[in-house]
């Protein structure tokens, strides 16, 4: 207690609640300065995640296509990562390149499509809704019968089109998306271009963060650092990898299908599902909603057989494609994959959608093997109680005593060792006396007893 309320420890515990009630006061300016500074690190972050994915194929190149470049000739060797990083880039721009061509024309002429189009549809669904205000209008159900068929007419329109507002609110929003569009490619251009730095380097800056973790962390505490940065690397970045994989296959899927099948707007709702099946659980249904009411103003039909395309092929995604493209990297049952979806895109937006569930996989493993460790620690009883036998109290008290027993019994084998020692060492000295010698085992009996009676009390 002395210790405790020593003057250095009040110190610090007054700075601390100072602290504290400086934050609470200024949490505000905090959160901005923090927004502040990671609206200018963005470009850095999208550096890190492209040159992270990348890297993958990169050091396919560098350990397997070019891995014997260099044995005969030793200044071929130092050609081997520059050559790779090269072909990866150029095989990633030709990719996206390829996407570009055959992709966005197709999303233009889709996009304008729907804004020529938009009137007939904006008329059937008028035509629609008039229809429905005639069959309320005619059931003279209780609660509208003081409406006429233009004031449902009118409210309905209203429900399913918005407020008088709605044209200015979607100005609004197409003039935010444009900024936010903006800064968005501008930071993408430069992640791609700080990307390349983060492989030419990433030999270099790993030992640099490396050296500033040995110089400035606890040297007891480095095997726990590397081991989380192993199982954040395990499934965080196989499973972003995979996942990316995983979606452009289903968007080539929804393609190929849709075009067979002669649906209109084919390239457009592809690449809807397949940028959004990279959100996890909730992924399929944000590209499945908008995509089914393109569908739905064009013909119902359609959206009929669109969802049923949606459920085939998440089916296959799931039972086949995400086993073997993503395997097990995540770990985590459906509840805890839902449960970090909602949290991390609370939280984070986007990336949390996207990121939340990886980076909670790792808490996961982490608390889950000190779990694990705890219970072997606590032995057979913890074990059991694991299969819920921690309400039969009487086998866990029948259990402990059968414990206790067998360590006083571990005890006793002990001192008759002991007391069977001293006998013959006592024997040797006095090999003659044999009066004495009795007496000599009375006495070792006697001490014997009162060790076990002094072990049971």
């Amino acid at each position: 207690m002395k210790k405790l309320l020593s003057m250095r420890n009040v110190l610090i515990a007054i700075a601390f609640t100072v602290f504290l009630l400086y934050l609470k006061d200024n949490l505000g300016s905090i959160w901005g300065f923090f927004k502040a500074v990671s609206n200018v690190l963005t470009p850095f972050f999208i550096g890190f995640l492209i040159a992270y994915i990348l890297n993958f194929p990169y050091k396919f190149l560098c350990t397997k296509v070019f891995g014997r470049m260099g044995q005969k000739h030793k200044a071929l060797k130092r050609l081997k990562k520059p050559l790779a990083l090269i072909i990866t880039y150029l095989l990633t721009f030709a990719i996206i390149a390829a996407l570009i061509v055959v992709l966005i024309p197709q999303i233009i002429n889709n996009l304008t499509n729907i804004v020529k189009d938009f009137p007939s549809y904006y008329k059937t669904v008028e035509t629609e809704i008039q229809n429905q205000a005639d069959r309320i209008a005619e059931m003279n159900l209780p609660f509208i019968k003081h409406f006429s068929k233009e004031e449902i007419f009118q409210n309905l329109t209203k429900f399913f089109t918005g407020s008088e507002g709605a044209t200015k609110a979607i100005l609004n929003w197409l003039q935010t998306f444009m900024a936010s569009f903006a800064k968005g490619a501008y930071n993408f251009l430069m992640g791609v271009i700080i990307s390349v730095y983060f492989l030419i380097y990433k030999e270099q800056l790993c030992r640099q963060v490396k050296k500033v973790a040995v110089a400035f962390i606890p040297i007891k505490y480095l095997p726990k650092l590397y081991e989380i940065v192993d199982i954040t690397d395990t499934k965080c970045g196989r499973f972003l990898v995979g996942d990316i994989i995983d979606s452009a296959v289903v968007g080539v899927l929804f393609f190929m299908t849709l075009s067979i099948a002669q649906f209109p707007y084919a390239s457009l709702i592809a690449v809807i599902c397949g940028v959004t099946n990279i959100i996890p659980f909730f992924g399929p249904f944000i590209g499945a909603i908008p995509s089914g009411f393109i569908l739905l103003m064009v013909d119902p039909w359609l959206a009929f057989w669109f969802v049923i395309i949606v459920i085939v092929i998440q089916q296959i995604d799931g039972n086949v494609l995400k086993p073997n493209i993503i395997g097990n990297q995540v770990g985590v049952s459906g509840f805890w994959v839902l449960f970090s979806v909602i949290v991390g895109g609370a939280m984070f937006g986007v990336i949390g959608f996207v990121l939340g569930t990886p980076i909670f996989a790792v808490i996961y493993s982490l608390v889950a093997k000190k779990a694990r460790n705890k219970v072997e620690e606590k032995g057979k009883i913890a074990r059991e109680a694991l299969d819920f036998k921690v309400l039969n109290y009487a086998e866990i008290a029948e259990e402990q005593r059968k414990i206790r027993a067998e360590k006083e019994q571990e005890q006793r084998k002990k001192l008759q060792k002991l007391l069977h020692l001293g006998k013959e060492e006592h024997d040797e000295d006095d090999d003659g006396e044999d009066n004495d010698g009795d007496a000599d085992n009375d006495n070792a009996e006697e001490k014997f007893a009162d060790k076990v009676h002094e072990n049971k009390s």
